[in-house]
């Protein structure tokens, strides 16, 4: 008997599983509650086609208490995504002649620095902009007061690339001297 039981008892799990359908299906509606708007609904006539005059105040009227409202009755369309700075877009292609140099136009503050610098016996060669912005960085923490880390950061990167001799500390001076001279 227990040999039959268990495909038995099969059989008729997917017999039952099987007279189911995809929706729950009931005759008791009154459990179901239906939401109502607190706006009036639109009307779909056209305006002042078939009104007669009653009408005509009745909706006119119900249109100017809308307009004058509370916000908690009315809803403000979304206002439209404007971006702050104008999308790129794509244009045509134009064919070079010459690949374009590398070399920037240096301002006279920047070309005095570099110069400090390389007379400090570090090389800048390469890593010019990089240099400019540890100098950028010397001015701010000197206007604002706050310890500059990163100077003593990119004094070690120079040491460690070779670009530097002296000690860490006496490069951060060298770069910290020439910066305020130069910019700040």
């Amino acid at each position: 008997m227990r040999r039959f039981s268990l495909p038995l008892l099969t059989v008729a799990v997917l017999a039952l599983a099987g007279c189911g359908g995809v929706t729950s299906e009931s005759d008791d509606v009154s459990a179901a509650t239906a939401t109502t708007s607190a706006l009036p609904k639109a009307d779909t006539r056209t305006s002042g086609a078939g009104e007669s005059d009653g009408e005509k105040s009745t909706r006119e009227s119900g249109e100017a208490e809308l307009s004058t409202s509370s916000p908690e009755r009315r809803e403000a369309a979304p206002a439209p995504v404007v971006p702050a700075v104008p999308e790129p877009r794509d244009g045509a292609a134009k064919e070079i002649d010459e690949i374009p140099g590398l070399a920037q136009e240096r301002s006279p503050a920047d070309l005095d620095y570099l110069k400090a610098l390389r007379d400090g016996g570090i090389s800048v060669d390469g890593v010019e902009d990089q240099m400019i912005g540890a100098a950028a960085e010397v001015c701010r923490s000197a206007a604002s007061g706050v310890e500059n880390y990163t100077l003593e950061a990119v004094a070690g990167q120079l040491v460690e690339q070779e670009r530097a001799s002296a000690p860490v500390p006496e490069i951060a001076d060298r770069i910290a001297s020439a910066a305020k001279s130069a910019y700040c």
